[in-house]
């Protein structure tokens, strides 16, 4: 037995001698950008949407599965039932819709992102910076890791549960760990897209201070939106097709509406200001602290206790520092959404469209809204603005690539 470990350690120690000194990279993805697993079981009752239920192999790939969205007439209508989620007050915590399991397939892994569609691989957010880290010696599963979730949920404040979010975290923290000690405990570079920041610094964050120091060596958010953004009201009250061009955004709303990451978009007060008009109808202007008027008026009156008990409490003010090394890098230049104006009283018409500065998606106020307190507090801080890229080319140009492959070091 002891033989045994001696050689098992001996064995250990040439793997990592053997290999590049390399940080090992973790990359967390942004908003829907990774695959997701579903199966039905016979408590699923959906008319017409059983066409899974109770074959064989059981799991599906729900997300993104192309064809069922784009060439089967029911295929959306299925698609937004499946992917649906439901908060139970009583409980205090979302869930799925009864008869549908789901999972996060390749989890330590990029293979789970590298494509969302992996049969027409007709887009990808990540290939392209993929493909740099692995030119520049990084191997998946080796010093590249992925770190997919559930983006359909979050986490939540103190003292309420989050089931889904809190086994995604604890998934996070094992994976850190343990591939810093497969890189001979070198401390690992964190790198993320959009949503996926904001997710990765709520993990920073409650993680303990000496954590972060031992095994966190930089932290990379790229087109973070840290006070949200003014478009996560406009995806309340129309929809969101998930950037899928022939999907209408109408017939998502329901399914939407029902996320718990829904929620966290909607446009901070900190950030946008108390007064500043970001939707308005003939009859009525709201703010950033008018949110929960818009959710009764838009008739989503039901998202109101989760905004105000999970969401609002985490948001309420400008993020923590996680005082860890940090470069953000964002895009600006580009015309974004500031102010909805729908010219009748209700929200049916599509509104006219006052623009600022940004990367198209979030508002340049919300993109550097961390800068002056993070860079006073952290040890190491840079903010990083790339001229004219947009929210996902800036995964995709290949001066914005450039700049973030320079700082995974």
């Amino acid at each position: 037995m002891i033989l045994l470990t001696l050689v098992v350690a001996a064995a250990a120690l040439w793997w990592s001698s053997s290999r590049p000194r390399m940080h090992p990279v973790v990359l967390v993805p942004g908003y829907a950008s990774n695959e997701l697993d579903a199966r039905l079981t016979e408590l699923y009752r959906r008319p017409g949407c059983g066409a899974h239920k109770g074959k064989k192999s059981g799991w599906f790939r729900l997300f993104l599965n192309y064809t069922a969205l784009h060439d089967d007439p029911d295929g959306v209508r299925c698609f937004a039932d499946q992917m649906s989620t439901a908060y139970d007050a009583a409980s205090d915590d979302y869930h799925n819709v009864p008869g549908v399991e789901t999972r996060v397939p390749f989890f330590g892994s990029t293979r789970g992102f590298r494509h969302p569609d992996p049969d027409r691989r007709n887009f990808s957010y990540m290939d392209k910076l993929l493909e740099r880290l692995e030119a520049a010696g990084y191997r998946d599963g080796e010093t590249m890791f992925g770190a997919p979730y559930d983006f359909r949920y979050a986490v939540a404040p103190a003292g309420h549960p989050s089931r889904t979010g809190t086994a995604f975290f604890t998934s996070l923290n094992s994976l850190v760990e343990r591939e810093s000690q497969l890189n001979g405990d070198r401390p690992a570079i964190i790198v993320t897209h959009s949503y996926g920041g904001t997710l990765a610094h709520q993990f920073l964050i409650r993680q303990p201070l000496a954590w972060r120091r031992r095994f966190v060596r930089h932290f990379i958010p790229v087109a973070a939106p840290w006070g949200r953004l003014v478009l996560g009201m406009q995806a309340l009250i129309s929809g969101n097709n998930l950037a899928l061009p022939f999907v209408d955004p109408g017939a998502l709303r329901k399914e939407y509406r029902s996320l718990q990451s829904s929620l966290w978009p909607l446009p901070s007060a900190k950030v946008f200001g108390a007064g500043q008009q970001l939707v308005s109808t003939r009859r009525r202007n709201y703010s950033a602290s008018d949110v929960v008027d818009l959710l009764v008026d838009i008739g989503f009156g039901e998202g109101v206790e989760p905004y105000e008990s999970r969401v609002l409490p985490l948001f309420k003010e400008l993020p923590d520092c996680p005082r860890v090394p940090v470069t953000c890098i964002v895009g600006v230049g580009v015309a974004t959404p500031e102010r909805m104006v729908y010219p009748g009283d209700d929200f049916e018409a599509t509104p006219d469209v006052v623009v600022v500065d940004g990367d198209g998606l979030v508002n340049l106020a919300s993109l550097v809204a961390v800068e002056p307190e993070w860079r006073r507090r952290g040890p190491y801080f840079r903010m990083v603005k790339v001229a004219n890229v947009n929210h996902t080319d800036i995964l995709v140009n290949d001066r914005a690539l450039g700049i973030v492959m320079r700082e995974i070091r």
